[in-house]
């Protein structure tokens, strides 16, 4: 499932020295929130993940799968609001390695160290 287009869009995605900076803006109404959850939604960390994956797939042109994931810690909750920004940060490694800490109004929400690979 691609949650490009749908669940998010993208605002602005560079290239670093590093890696890549993306900047993404998240639906506040989208149907994902009444099952996670009904009364008080959250963004799922797995579509955090998905999030990031698929930038990284974006950025490398091939279609990626993370086959580690060494670190992933959820710091602070997405909550959907209007206007509601997500900045990922990624140092890409050439040998599958990969750093991103993604933030919300300069609060760090994810950090995550993981390894990745082409499928397709």
């Amino acid at each position: 499932m691609r949650l490009e287009g749908d669940f998010y869009q993208v605002e602005e995605r560079t290239l670093t020295e590093k890696g890549f900076y993306a900047r993404l803006v998240l639906r506040a109404d989208h149907p994902i929130y009444e099952g996670h959850f009904p009364t008080q939604g959250v963004v799922p960390g797995v579509c955090t993940l998905t999030l990031v994956r698929e930038q990284l797939a974006q950025v490398l042109g091939a279609v990626v799968r993370f086959s580690a994931i060494r670190e992933c810690k959820f710091v602070a909750a997405l909550l959907p609001r209007e206007g509601l920004t997500l900045d990922l940060d990624a140092e890409v490694g050439v040998a599958g390695d990969l750093r991103c800490t993604a933030s919300s109004d300069g609060q760090v929400v994810l950090k995550l160290r993981a390894t990745w690979e082409k499928i397709a």
